[in-house]
């Protein structure tokens, strides 16, 4: 009974010593090993702890990131031991290359070991990062995966900037129509994430985005705006605000004669060589006025960098023209045009002459006496009841032949002045009193005759009878003058003639 017992008692001190062995072998493997040993011992049993055989640790797989702002996810596929032993986790680490550099432990939800397949480092610094795992179990390590593709890290904002403006602004800055197009473009940093969009306002309105790196702003109306803009990449940088400003003007300015110096007469007639035509321009709430461009009939233009300027008009008597126009500093132009007329000469009689119309020799009915002016008389003048201007002015009345044969004209319609006097040079009264004939007087403004003629065969006084051709001489009426106002000057007398 004893041996059995005793045999017994052996086998298990013998088990006993193995199990010690084999610890005593595994503790000094890990000692020589320390913590990056990749091979160990595992148990095959856990009711027989001298059951074990050696197994070694796997390399990691190739993980990959992706990005999320600055924000990247690592994902790698799950390994084993060569003997199926479940690895009990991942170290996460990262590098600045493809190759070589400094390994920097992964941080955030990558720090530590990740018993998961995937985990996310937040806030990353700008770069391109390549990432490793690292299989561990326990105290043991696996080889480091290959490194993963590099993920690029934007904190960079991108640049942006006005390309152009359409139609380009003058060296004002201003344009003259409307709409105008501000273009914009945005340009993220090489290596960047790429740029997202354009977000812009105008005149502190509503933004507006643009999914793009390019937009183009419109902006209408006059008045000065400013277009706000600003560029964000995919990686939610963006840039600084920005500004630009647009000038519109649309609308021209008002130009126009200010004064005449002298001051015309109401026919707009100066009796002066030279006459100055003040002209002035505004442009009220625009861009204001850059220039004053005008020249006379058909001389040189001259400019003036104002808004007034004094034109000149000499170059003798006759109607000039001034063509003048303003400039806005944005380039609108208004023109206009200024008669001025030049009258320095006295009006003057060309003739005076008797006609007969009924029996001859003698004044009677049908007879006209015509005095030939210039062209430019003031009719108004010669008649007060006429005007000055009408082609053709008539009036009836009485025309006196005095014992000293000098014909006057008068009638209801031109009470003073009235034609003046003729003196005729015959005697066709020869009577002690005036002989009196029922008349008109005719004016032909384009011809500057003035008609007399006879509608009667006369009554008072003693008619002259066979009277011989004579030479009339005109005396005019006080004030008589052209539409200058320059009084009747030369009077030629007239040639022979007779009623």
């Amino acid at each position: 009974m004893s041996k059995p017992k005793h045999s017994a008692g052996r086998g298990h001190k013998r088990a006993f010593r193995s199990r010690v062995t084999w610890t005593l072998l595994a503790v000094l493997f890990i000692s020589w090993g320390g913590p990056a040993a990749n091979a160990f011992w595992q148990s095959l049993s856990s009711s027989n702890f001298g059951a074990a055989k050696a197994d070694t640790m796997p390399q990691g797989g190739t993980p990959a990131g992706s990005l999320n702002g600055t924000n990247v996810t690592v994902n790698w596929a799950a390994v084993t031991t060569p003997t199926g032993h479940a690895v009990a986790g991942y170290t996460v680490a990262r590098y600045s290359a493809p190759t070589g550099g400094t390994k920097i432990a992964a941080g955030g939800g990558c720090a530590g070991i990740v018993s998961g397949l995937s985990c996310v480092e937040q806030n990353l610094p700008g770069g391109t990062w390549y990432y490793t795992v690292t299989p561990v179990i326990s105290l043991w390590t696996g080889a480091e995966s290959a490194r993963s593709t590099g993920v690029a890290i934007d904190t960079t904002p991108p640049t942006i900037s006005v390309t152009s403006i359409s139609p380009t602004p003058n060296g004002a800055g201003f344009n003259h129509t409307s709409p105008m197009t501000v273009n914009l473009s945005a340009v993220d940093n090489t290596g960047g994430s790429g740029v997202a969009n354009i977000k812009y306002a105008v005149d502190g309105g509503s933004t507006v985005t643009v999914n793009a790196a390019t937009a183009a702003v419109n902006v209408t109306g006059d008045g000065t705006h400013t277009v706000s803009y600003f560029a964000t990449d995919v990686a939610g940088n963006a840039s600084s605000p920005q500004a630009q400003t647009v000038k519109i003007d649309t609308t021209a300015p008002v130009v126009g004669v200010a004064s005449i110096s002298p001051t015309p007469n109401s026919l707009g007639y100066n009796r002066t060589s030279t006459v100055t035509v003040n002209l002035s321009a505004t442009d009220v709430g625009g861009s204001g006025i850059a220039s004053i461009t005008y020249h006379v009939d058909s001389l040189t233009p001259v400019t003036v960098n104002a808004a007034t300027a004094a034109v000149n008009v000499s170059g003798g008597d006759g109607t000039h023209t001034v063509f003048y126009s303003a400039t806005d500093v944005a380039g609108n132009v208004t023109s206009q045009t200024q008669t001025v007329k030049i009258d320095t000469t006295a009006p003057t009689v060309s003739a005076v002459t008797m006609a007969n119309g009924g029996t001859a020799k003698t004044a009677d009915s049908g007879d006209t006496l015509t005095i030939v002016f210039s062209t430019d008389m003031d009719a108004h003048t010669l008649c007060n009841g006429w005007d000055s201007t009408s082609a053709t002015q008539t009036a009836s009345g009485t025309a006196s032949i005095s014992t000293g044969n000098v014909l006057t004209f008068s009638s209801p319609s031109c009470t003073a002045p009235a034609l003046g006097s003729v003196s005729l040079g015959a005697a066709y009264n020869t009577g002690t009193s005036a002989r009196s004939f029922t008349a008109t007087m005719a004016w032909t403004q384009s011809t500057g005759d003035l008609v007399i003629t006879f509608t009667s065969n006369g009554s008072g006084g003693t008619a002259g009878t066979g009277l011989s051709p004579a030479s009339p001489v005109y005396t005019p009426a006080p004030g008589a003058a052209d539409k200058a106002g320059n009084p009747v000057g030369t009077i030629t007398a007239g040639g022979q003639s007779k009623f």
